[in-house]
């Protein structure tokens, strides 16, 4: 290894999350409905956001591509996941075909966030050392990864927050 290279990967160990983090983040509530959603991320002109309970712990990230997989999906499947995650009063009945269908023609609207996010969020303490986050992200093949504090989200670091600090290390 050369001297440079070794200075660099010094240079990067110092830098940390909480320092090249922004800490500004967009977040959606699990209750949301997916048109609620889908006007969110068109309003604010984003693809992506992290899901957080009534506690606004952490509990899952959210994407356009969640949303294009739920639109996809054929009424009946729709049908299906409300009556799994919206309607729990209806596990393990009999549902009628036409409560099914009436179900699904308003499933955008009372479908929530809960039944289509990713519940396994890669997330890097503040502390955490920028090899490191940059690791987590390839690995994962992320283009972001959030930053928690005590469970709550106190930042995110995208792909170019990971090379403006490089480039200033240059």
């Amino acid at each position: 290894m050369t001297q440079f290279s070794e200075n660099v990967i010094e240079s990067a160990q110092a830098i940390l999350a909480k320092d090249i983090m922004t800490s500004e983040v967009l977040s959606v509530y699990e209750g949301w409905s997916i048109k609620r959603l889908a006007d969110f991320f068109v309003k604010h002109k984003i693809s992506g956001a992290p899901v957080i309970a009534s506690d606004h712990s952490l509990i899952g990230v959210v994407s356009i591509t969640d949303i294009v997989k739920f639109d996809s999906l054929s009424s009946d499947e729709k049908a299906k996941l409300m009556v799994e995650n919206v309607y729990p009063e209806y596990l393990g009945q009999n549902v009628a075909q036409e409560v099914f269908n009436q179900l699904a023609v308003n499933a955008d609207q009372n479908c929530t966030i809960n039944s289509i996010m990713t519940r396994d969020v890669i997330k890097a303490d503040g502390e955490a050392a920028l090899p490191e986050i940059a690791k987590l992200m390839d690995s994962n093949k992320i283009r972001r990864i959030f930053v928690t504090d005590e469970g709550k989200i106190a930042g995110v670091i995208s792909t170019g927050n990971i090379l403006r600090s490089l480039s200033e290390l240059a």
